[in-house]
């Protein structure tokens, strides 16, 4: 579990850099790493970039920090999932120093990056929405990295009460939401959806549009005695008849359901109502059979068009697809490691070429003294850009940038194209592993008796 929290450096920067690179703080520095810039200069590094920005806001650097749950991790591991997170953040355009303390019981990263990134010079811009995204990506990778993640219950439109019930998932109109975004899986249109909502027992009032039409589409499940209306504060923002016709829009015109619309096949898994459902009405049990034998028929058909004849073949074809994704992500992976190394050597590049006159002036000048004192800040540049790429085993006269420029280029094209591929093939597999666990979970379902009562209580079927 980690908890993020950010705020803008407007003054201080140097003593922000120097409180979080405390060698007591930090395992005598062991667990300090930057990225285009070095914690000595960050200073002078920073301020490059920002004298470039065309936006001269007084925001100087970002200070993102991390915080980890007691016991969860180490310092190590905390250090990696920090600078996971700054690298993904930040993608190689902002220049970080990364700092992580373990002399509190909770482990925590300090991240302090550059109002304004080393490619377009344009500033950062801190908000509520890039907060957010800043906390989902930290939750993202937490998980990723088996660690537990804070669910916030303050969802759109939810009680505590509906909260707490949705978790164990015995609220009713948790129930009401499934059915409503199963319905939208299934259909085509606006119109098909009504149906299906309709043959699952439900009474629908407000769904029309236009002039005179009820502000809200409702909803009364079969056995409730009143409505429930689809509006954020309800149900929630993505279930308004808006949002619900939007939806099934956006599926429709999407490529992969239209890939399966033109071929007539669109279903991975089964019409499952709750068994309280089905013993209430003989209407829902005959629209469950009928309708998960249709979804198995189209199942078994795309699988023919596939060539997976067999249990075996659909077994072998998730393996191997499983196997050509992880290897796929593994080189993306890979690559995304070599663009970070030639962007930070791109920035350092440009740093030493932007600076490079004022090392030889300085040669040449008669009077070294006074040249450093009116370009102690271009030189600093310069030497430092001079020693980083020195010390990285690259000789800074022989540098082209438009070279770096253009195998940095190469390798995003690699990455984009390898990255796509990879997640058409994670699609296709879960897509064929939600297939194969709808015809088990089909093939295993006992054949279902209507007990006497239920043909008693409706004589028209």
């Amino acid at each position: 579990m980690a908890v993020t929290k950010i705020h803008a450096i407007r003054t201080t920067l140097g003593k922000a850099v120097k409180y979080i690179c405390n060698e007591h703080k930090t395992d005598d520095k062991v667990l300090i790493t930057s990225f285009g810039c070095a914690p000595e200069t960050v200073e002078y590094d920073f301020r490059f970039s920002l004298s470039k920005a065309s936006d001269r806001g007084k925001n100087l650097a970002y200070h993102l920090i991390q915080s980890f749950a007691p016991g969860e991790t180490t310092g190590e591991e905390a250090h990696r999932i920090s600078q996971e997170l700054a690298d993904r953040l930040l993608g190689g355009r902002y220049s970080y120093v990364l700092a992580t303390h373990v002399d509190r019981q909770h482990i925590h990263s300090h991240i302090i990056f550059c109002a304004a990134d080393n490619i377009d010079y344009k500033k950062y811009h801190d908000c509520k929405k890039t907060y957010y995204q800043i906390r989902d990506l930290s939750d993202k990778i937490c998980a990723e990295h088996n660690k537990s993640v804070i669910k916030d219950f303050k969802e759109t439109g939810k009680t505590y009460h509906e909260w707490y019930h949705d978790k164990k998932g015995d609220s009713w109109k948790t129930q009401v939401r499934k059915d409503i975004n199963e319905s939208i899986k299934a259909a085509r249109t606006y119109e098909e959806f009504l149906q299906l909502m309709k043959d699952k027992g439900y009474e629908i009032h407000g769904e029309t549009f236009g002039e005179g039409a009820a502000k809200y589409i409702s909803f009364r499940p079969f056995g409730k005695d009143r409505f429930v209306r689809g509006r954020a504060g309800t149900l929630g923002a993505n279930y308004t008849k808006e949002k619900i016709r939007e939806r099934i829009e956006e599926k429709a015109h999407s490529p992969i359901m239209k890939t399966l619309k033109d071929s007539g096949k669109s279903y991975t898994e089964l019409v499952n109502i709750p068994e309280w459902k089905l013993s209430e009405s003989i209407a829902l049990s005959k629209y469950q059979d009928k309708e998960n034998l249709k979804r198995i028929a189209t199942m078994y058909a795309e699988l023919g068009d596939l060539g997976l004849q067999s249990k075996e073949a659909l077994q072998d074809r998730i393996n191997e697809l499983a196997a050509q994704a992880r290897s796929e992500k593994r080189t993306v992976s890979d690559i995304e490691k070599k663009i970070k190394e030639f962007k930070q050597i791109l920035t350092f590049a440009k740093r030493y070429s932007e600076n490079k006159k004022y090392g030889d002036n300085y040669a040449k000048s008669k009077d070294k003294e006074r040249y450093e004192r009116e370009h102690d800040y271009q030189l600093r540049l310069y030497e430092g850009a001079k020693s980083w790429l020195k010390n990285s085993g690259i000789d800074p006269t022989t540098l082209k940038i438009k070279d770096i420029e253009e195998h940095l280029n190469k390798l995003n094209a690699d990455r984009e194209a390898l990255y796509n591929s990879f997640k058409a093939k994670e699609k296709e597999h879960d897509r064929l592993l939600s297939i194969q666990k709808s015809i088990q979970q089909f093939l295993d379902e006992p054949i279902r008796t209507i007990p006497f009562r239920n043909l008693d209580q409706d004589k028209n079927l």
